[in-house]
């Protein structure tokens, strides 16, 4: 049971609910207990997931490594259907879920990206070799938001674990769409 109960759709900021159309899942729902940052909070979640330089599937990827290495259950839970509906495989999420990065389930450019990812969430400094390995494959900005990713998804993992939001994972691409539409606002 979460230590901060969820609102209710209705006690949200309008901003909020007009930006989510509707559909508000659990760690907004608690993240409205700070109604001066829930929304843009939101806004910038919906912008790294619809707007941003990498695919849908090295998103997803990021996502799934972040709440791997974070320990988020919740992250992990809703981001298995969105995933699915990305592409990303059940092997890869396997692999992820092991922790085993370097998995011929990935592409060379992914296994770059997975373990950069791993080691920029678990410790403040990257080694060469891995910053380089990544480099060969993704852009600077593509570096840059994989970064800004890791801080969004901590962010949201740490309201997630101490208070023990329960996990509300769709069972479709729901979220998918739901993040597409709030983006466009």
């Amino acid at each position: 049971m979460s230590r901060i109960p969820c609102l209710d759709t209705e006690a949200l900021p309008e901003s909020l609910r007009s930006l989510s159309q509707g559909r508000v899942i659990n760690v907004y729902r608690t993240l409205g207990h700070a109604p001066r940052s829930v929304t843009q909070i939101a806004r910038l979640g919906a912008a790294l997931f619809a707007d941003a330089s990498l695919d849908a599937v090295d998103r997803e990827l990021l996502i799934l490594t972040y709440g791997t290495v974070f320990e988020a259950e919740y992250e992990w839970a809703q981001h298995v259907p969105i995933s699915r509906a990305t592409g990303v495989t059940d092997d890869q999420r396997a692999a992820l879920r092991a922790r085993r990065y370097d998995a011929d389930v990935f592409t060379p450019a992914q296994r770059a990206l997975v373990s950069f990812a791993a080691a920029a969430a678990a410790s403040p400094v990257v080694d060469d070799a891995r910053y380089g390995a990544v480099s060969a494959h993704y852009s600077e900005e593509q570096i840059v938001e994989t970064l800004v990713l890791a801080g969004f998804y901590f962010l949201l993992a740490r309201v997630c674990t101490v208070l023990d939001v329960e996990i509300d994972a769709a069972e479709s691409d729901e979220l998918v769409r739901m993040a597409q539409s709030m983006h466009a606002k």
